[in-house]
């Protein structure tokens, strides 16, 4: 008993923990009894079983330790030890009781105890065993309707319906408002909104900083994970009416009185602009075809096979090329040649050539091009872990009067942007409308970063602002918005203040780039 009291226990101390032992056996004992009494009807009186003989243990001198909280299952049919003779001790995974020299456990009333609930234990099991029977058996019928399957169908159809409805409807709002695509480029248009607009939201629940648009966002996700992507159609699609509806009906805003002050600046500020309209060169309209030659040549492009162009770095195959025929995705070998011609272009002219006044020969800026790359290891790994400070090791950025950048979001959708040095700006185009808060906020912790590591100094953003046109060129599909990326990349080299193209204007520059890449040059005609 020594090793189990830690060797100074005297035996009044053992006979006081010996007691306490009982009494909690005792009290477990009647806690089950009473259990399964409610359960079965009646107690059951069972016969102890006789205890196993415990192994000699090496005498420790040790602590002792509090019991576990958590006791074990006896085992049901204990056999007794061969190695012992003396003292006999249960397994049930508790420290045995201690006892005196002269008192065995096999002749105390603990063992009876413990072999009774030995008994109740099996007892309980049964018990649930037959429970668990007795709920399988009352187990509800779970066979569907009859009619389950074609009410279901006939749901389906209603709730489509209602979607056609309601897309068809908003067609003709659009139309209103100057949508000049047809309706199946309008779907299009649709569903590729939907799309973007979803992808945005998880983009600014992972990065917002703000708790309001966070908690805001967290909403609007958890409603989206509750519904259906049906659901969620539905939901956008009364969310669009209401909008073009208010904006359509919506009666002008009250506009107070102003002073006197404010009309003159007004009248300034429109006699400015009709000066500067003046002396700005008129951009001519884009015609609809190539010429009937290079028409020819873009035909007999379109059907070569193998590396089609080379420029610099850059090559453009076959497969490449094909994606330029109508309601196709360019991808980044397009996009990187596209580049490559601007930026070929820039360096091969004088700065001070005179423009001709047709409108496209404005005298090419100082420019740099960032390839596709830039912004994916930009907002993934950051300015040092993805060593960004090595693209410019032979470039003074800051030195260019505008820097060009294309920018996938998400492998879905194709923008541009631009650090323009001349103005100050910090300059994003989306051809959707998207917000692009995010792209001016990693260009200019990029500038800063280059700014600090090139010239040892953090930049000077004093009088610079975050530009975003509200008059850039809107796309009405889903797949021309790579084609809007080279073109806005391309007026930008060239300082343009306006944009020519519009959505009619994407078959004739589809062919044109096919012409401008197979002559790995850009074209100089109207």
């Amino acid at each position: 008993m020594e090793h189990r009291l830690g060797g100074n226990a005297s035996p009044s101390e053992a006979s006081g923990i010996l007691s306490r032992w009982k009494l909690l056996i005792q009290e477990t004992l009647h806690l089950t009894r009473d259990t399964l009494s409610a359960l079965v009807g009646a107690p059951r009186q069972f016969e102890p079983q006789p205890l196993p003989q415990p192994r000699p243990r090496p005498i420790r001198n040790r602590h002792p330790s509090p019991p576990p909280r958590r006791q074990p299952k006896p085992e049901l049919h204990p056999q007794p030890s061969s190695s012992s003779q003396g003292r006999q001790e249960t397994h049930t995974g508790l420290p045995s009781p201690p006892s005196t020299h002269a008192t065995t456990l096999s002749s105390s009333p603990t063992a009876s105890l413990l072999g009774s609930y030995t008994q109740l234990d099996v007892e309980l099991e049964l018990l649930k065993a037959t429970q668990e029977r007795d709920r399988v058996r009352k187990r509800p019928h779970t066979r569907e309707h009859i009619h389950a399957k074609a009410h279901k169908d006939k749901l389906a159809q209603i709730r489509q319906n209602d979607l056609d409805d309601m897309q068809k409807e908003l067609y003709e709002m659009h139309r209103k408002r100057g949508f000049s695509s047809d309706y199946s480029d309008f779907q299009d248009f649709i569903h590729f909104r939907q799309r973007l607009e979803r992808l945005q939201n998880l983009e600014v629940l992972a990065t917002s900083r703000s708790l309001s648009d966070l908690r805001a966002k967290a909403e609007a996700d958890e409603r989206a994970r509750r519904h259906s992507h049906e659901d969620y159609s539905r939901y956008w699609y009364k969310r669009a009416l209401a909008h073009a509806k208010a904006s359509i009906e919506s009666p002008k805003p009250f506009r107070p009185s102003t002073s006197f002050f404010d009309q003159l600046q007004k009248l300034q500020a429109a006699k400015d602009q009709e000066i500067e309209g003046k002396l700005r060169p008129k951009v001519q309209p884009l015609p609809d075809r190539l010429p009937p030659d290079d028409e020819a040549k873009v035909a007999s492009l379109l059907l070569r096979r193998g590396v089609i162009s080379k420029c610099e770095r850059e090559q453009v195959t076959d497969k490449d090329l094909s994606r330029l025929n109508p309601r196709a995705w360019l991808n980044d070998e397009l996009i990187n040649f596209y580049g490559q011609l601007i930026l070929s272009r820039g360096e091969g002219r004088k700065e001070n050539q005179p423009a001709n006044g047709s409108g496209r020969a404005i005298t090419p800026l100082k420019v740099h091009y960032f390839n596709t790359f830039f912004w994916t290891k930009l907002k993934g790994d950051g300015y040092e872990k993805s060593r960004l400070a090595k693209w410019t090791k032979k470039i003074d950025i800051f030195s260019k009067d505008v820097i060009l950048i294309p920018i996938n979001h998400n492998n879905s959708h194709w923008t541009s942007a631009a650090i323009n040095f001349r103005k100050k700006r910090i300059e994003c185009y989306d051809s959707m409308g998207m917000d692009q808060s995010a792209v001016h906020r990693g260009l200019r912790a990029y500038l800063d970063a280059e700014h600090r590591n090139k010239k040892k100094k953090p930049f000077d953003f004093t009088d610079w602002v975050d530009y975003t046109s509200e008059d850039f060129p809107q796309q009405e599909n889903g797949y021309d918005c790579g084609v809007f990326t080279c073109q806005t990349l391309e007026s930008l080299a060239r300082g343009a203040e306006t944009f020519a193209f519009r959505q009619s204007n994407m078959p004739y520059l589809r062919r044109r780039m096919v012409w401008e890449i197979g002559h790995a040059k850009l074209w100089e005609g109207s």
